[in-house]
């Protein structure tokens, strides 16, 4: 740690906002975590209508916001399906990079309708290739499950996308299907997050495969439209297939009267905590097209703006025989926090706080609250609990202390962990430095911690103005003790004037204050002039004022006087010799005036020795 207390200090404010600008910039908006479903049917469909819905997704604002999704997950995709499909994806968001998760497919399942497919937003997701899974749900048709995480949390994210088997008469193959599905989800650790997606070609709320898929344990999936029955008009904005009437270019027609596509999630991603589901709609199904084509006259999924409506009406029935679920999430919250890592010097018995910022800094429009609890450790004290840290780029300041007690280097520890479910960047540990310094030492010796000085002059009318200078140490300077600064002297009378004060710091080298004191103004007499001294610790936290007491006794004599006479008696001789012996050292009896009396004011004596 640097020594050099008379540095510039670091400006914490600037320190603080440069920080919070770099967390703003590093936070875009992200809306809300949007997750995207869709059969597409081989692209069998125009791909410029499939291009078309895909920029309407990353359009939809019907919840409050628009956001492109973070996971599309896709059924019926063949393998030679997938090069045309990531070209659609790239140029309909050509801003933002999408990455395919783990795909497996092979013949049987290309020709049993297709394998399933993810892609994730790189900038928001991650995937572990290590927990992927494909597991067979009958009719040569296979679950793919993917691990993910959500980049700056620590939870796993897992997703289950699913083609069961078709027809009405094929409802024990999907409930087979659905028990596979369970028996490897319910394998997973307890409160694991779980989506479940797919085509499930489910006719009802009653048949055993969906009653698989929602029936209790470790990995129950719960129904966000409830579990009750989706049939009829009165339902009609749940249903999924198909957005057309006619049989097309092996695009299966029909109507919209079936909630075949279902997006389902365990307890934990509907409890309004932490990852949360908070909307979910059939994509550009406004609920009156029951059993009818979805752009049969207006459509007004978009309340109030018809044209875009149909716009999009019309791309949905030209691009499959489904239309997409889309379901959004809030994010949960994020801790985001700065500590300055250097608390500076400081004193010896200041108070100095440490201020440590925390924000909840979790990207989205409407995010879970970030409970976050602070502790000081290892020479920083105190703790405090924020219930709901500021959004940035509001924050919450947790005022910590730093011990002064002792002198020397401390390097505390500021713990910062966030308390709420799934919370980002939940726990911090960070360390700040700082060091210690004693107070100064104000001395008139550097031999001994002197704190009180008499000193005594001369002033011979006939030699006119005498000067003196006395020196001010700082005793047992080191770089662990503060230096001093010169403030003020007090007492000084008409005829004694201050002429020199130090002009900086006081460390190893001593300062000097220089007087001149005029005899004509005084006359002739003895007088004891008691003087304060003020000095002040370096400008740093702690510092504090002491004094020295200083005491000038001034002689002025009549006539020219004798050097060397400390008696007056009129002769320099023995006494004399002894009264400057006796103050050797020091500034009493300075002949020379140089402060302190050394073999110069010997010679003085010497010189003038029985003089008289």
């Amino acid at each position: 740690m640097q020594s050099n207390h008379g540095s510039c200090r670091v400006n914490h404010l600037a320190c603080v906002m440069t920080v919070l600008m770099f967390l703003l910039c590093a936070v875009p908006c992200f809306a809300q975590f949007r997750v995207a479903h869709w059969n597409v049917a081989r692209l069998f469909g125009d791909t410029n209508a499939i291009q078309d819905v895909f920029e309407a997704l990353a359009a939809d604002d019907k919840p409050g916001f628009a956001t492109a999704p973070h996971l599309y997950i896709f059924q019926e995709v063949r393998n030679d399906n997938m090069a045309v499909l990531e070209s659609l994806i790239a140029a309909a968001h050509p801003t933002l990079d999408y990455t395919r998760a783990t795909f497996t497919t092979s013949s049987v399942e290309d020709g049993s309708g297709g394998a399933q497919a993810l892609f994730y937003r790189s900038d928001r997701v991650t995937e572990d290739t290590f927990g992927h899974r494909d597991i067979f749900t009958e009719a040569g048709r296979r679950t793919d499950r993917w691990k993910l995480q959500l980049i700056g949390y620590q939870f796993d994210l897992y997703v289950y996308s699913s083609h069961l088997k078709a027809g009405q008469g094929d409802t024990e193959l999907r409930e087979s299907g659905a028990e596979s599905i369970r028996e490897d989800s319910d394998s997973l650790p307890a409160g694991t997050h779980i989506i479940y997606v797919g085509d499930y070609n489910f006719y009802t709320n009653s048949e055993p495969g969906y009653q698989v898929l929602v029936a209790p344990g470790n990995a129950q999936a719960v129904d966000p439209l409830g579990t009750g029955n989706w049939t009829g008009s009165s339902n009609a904005w749940k249903h999924t297939q198909s957005p057309r009437v006619p049989t097309v270019d092996n695009l299966v027609g029909g109507g919209m009267d079936d909630r075949f596509d279902q997006h389902l999630t365990t307890a934990g991603l509907q409890d309004g905590d932490g990852l949360a589901l908070l909307s979910y709609r059939a994509f550009g199904n406004d609920g009156n097209h029951w059993n009818d084509s979805i752009n049969d006259g207006n459509n007004t999924y978009f309340s109030g703006d018809i044209p875009r409506s149909n716009a999009l009406a019309d791309a949905i029935y030209d691009a499959s025989d489904h239309i997409p679920v889309v379901v959004d999430y809030q994010f949960p919250g994020m801790v985001s926090t700065f500590v300055q890592d250097d608390q500076g010097t400081v004193i010896e018995g200041a108070t100095v706080n440490v201020d440590v910022l925390v924000a909840n800094g979790a990207p989205g429009a409407a995010v879970d609250s970030c409970p976050v609890y602070v502790e000081g450790s290892s020479g920083i004290y105190g703790d405090d609990t924020i219930f709901n840290a500021a959004r940035l780029p509001d924050f919450n300041t947790v005022t910590l202390t730093l011990d002064t007690t002792e002198v020397g280097d401390i390097l505390g520890v500021v713990r910062i962990e966030g308390l709420g479910q799934d919370v980002g960047n939940a726990l911090y540990e960070i360390s700040t430095s700082a060091l210690i310094i004693a107070h100064a030492q104000p001395s008139f010796s550097a031999l001994a911690l002197q704190t009180a000085l008499e000193v005594e002059v001369l002033c011979p009318l006939s030699e006119g103005v005498k000067q003196s200078v006395v020196d001010l140490h700082n005793f047992e300077h080191s770089p662990n003790q503060a230096r001093m600064q010169y403030q003020s002297l007090s007492g000084l009378p008409a005829g004694v004037s201050l002429t020199g004060t130090p002009s900086g710091l006081i460390g190893s080298t001593p300062g000097q204050l220089e007087f001149e004191i005029d005899p004509d103004i005084l006359g002739v007499g003895e007088y004891l002039f008691e003087l304060t001294v003020e000095l002040i610790d370096e400008d740093l936290p702690g510092a504090i004022t002491q004094q020295l007491q200083l005491d000038l006794r001034v002689i002025v004599e009549d006539g020219a006087g004798i050097p060397g006479d400390l008696n007056n008696d009129g002769f320099v001789d023995g006494a004399d010799l002894a009264m400057l012996l006796g103050a050797w050292n020091t500034a009493k009896h300075d002949l020379d005036g140089d402060g302190i009396v050394t073999g110069s004011d010997l010679a003085v004596i010497l010189g003038n020795w029985f003089s008289g």
